[in-house]
């Protein structure tokens, strides 16, 4: 994906999942949880860690590395 074609997806505000070319998946439920600077090559997504609620994990993701992305969007709430 371009970084145009991303930056797109989350300015949709829909919750999605990126997937990578190595078949890992990231959930990102908001834009607060992904960070695509201008011109940046890389993506950073952050998710709660699974065995600290007061920690954060972060992934640094080469833009080039990204394969897609998958929404859900509900039919009927307008989006």
């Amino acid at each position: 994906m371009t970084h145009a074609e991303l930056r797109s997806k989350v300015e949709e505000g829909i919750p999605f999942t990126l997937h990578v070319a190595d078949g890992r998946s990231y959930e990102v439920p908001h834009r607060d949880f992904f960070l695509l600077p201008r011109r940046s090559t890389v993506i950073v997504v952050a998710e709660d860690s699974p065995d600290n609620p007061n920690e954060t994990i972060t992934h640094t993701i080469p833009l080039l590395m990204v394969s897609g992305v998958t929404q859900r969007v509900r039919p009927g709430n307008g989006s």
